[in-house]
């Protein structure tokens, strides 16, 4: 099943094409057929310019919604363009709609709307903890109807080998960090390097953190892990961390990687601690 953020045309789409122009969320209904089930809004990574496909989405989605029974939502969220056209803010505005559709269809769904989590990965990392860290704010929609007004605040947080920090001082500037913030200079960008990097944002109010890297990441910096999980236990944010020595970016469900392999299973326990789902 697949799901339209917006009826009608999104806010800022440039065109129809299904492909490139309308977002929407892939469903994978939870196992077993629970009238409320938790969910989890899975957003996979690829740069902010393409989508990751053959180890973040459906595997992954496949091993939450049957093996731990949690509903999940895969988010197709619109990719910045060689032109600029939708850069920041715009896979915010999906991202965040996303989360608060779920919420608001909870019941139709057959999901608890107090048991959702995000799940991001790599580029979908940075997105699904930008959503977290600013929950309060709408990052300038243009539009707004009922579903805008629900809670924008995930139950819980999780990331793989995220991108966090969109500081070139801190952590050398990523593909994602090019994507996003093109052609944004000035005060504007400076601005933007401090919004839109995790490290920087974390409140008393940011949920429970799930995270996983490998330190011989060679993509993406394990930089960005650390600067995350240091602000996190400064501010008393509960966090689960693991950085394995070796592993790889982009692998999924991580299945035959040393190491890495290993998050699957911590990371059902850590839901189970955090009463998210059952044993």
């Amino acid at each position: 099943m697949e799901l339209r953020l917006w009826e009608g045309r999104a806010p800022g789409a440039a065109g129809e094409d299904p492909c490139r122009d309308i977002p929407f969320l892939r469903v994978f209904p939870a196992l077993g057929g629970s009238s409320a089930a938790p969910a989890v809004l899975l957003i996979p990574g690829g740069g902010y310019d393409r989508l990751t496909d053959a180890r973040e989405q459906a595997p992954v989605a496949a091993y939450l919604s049957q093996t731990l029974h949690i509903t999940t939502f895969v988010l197709y969220y619109r990719l910045a363009q060689p032109d600029g056209t939708y850069r920041y803010p715009v896979p915010m505005w999906d991202g965040q709609r996303a989360l608060k559709l779920v919420r608001a269809r909870a019941a139709g769904l057959g999901v608890d709307p107090q048991r959702i989590a995000l799940l991001g990965f790599s580029a979908g990392g940075h997105l699904a903890s930008t959503l977290a860290l600013h929950s309060a704010t709408d990052f300038g929609l243009p539009v707004h109807d009922a579903i805008d007004a629900e809670e924008g605040r995930p139950n819980l947080l999780a990331l793989g080998y995220p991108v966090i920090s969109m500081d070139p001082v801190s952590v050398p500037p990523s593909g994602s960090y090019r994507n996003l913030l093109r052609d944004y200079e000035g005060p504007e960008l400076k601005h933007l390097q401090t919004y839109l990097s995790g490290e920087e944002n974390v409140t008393s109010h940011t949920p429970p953190v799930f995270l996983f890297e490998s330190m011989d990441d060679a993509k993406i910096s394990p930089q960005n892990s650390v600067l995350f999980v240091s602000a996190l236990k400064a501010k008393g944010i509960p966090v689960e961390a693991h950085l394995f020595t070796h592993g790889e970016h982009g692998a999924g469900l991580a299945i035959g990687i040393p190491e890495e392999s290993a998050w699957p299973a911590m990371f059902q326990q850590w839901l189970i601690s955090q009463h998210f789902v059952a044993r």
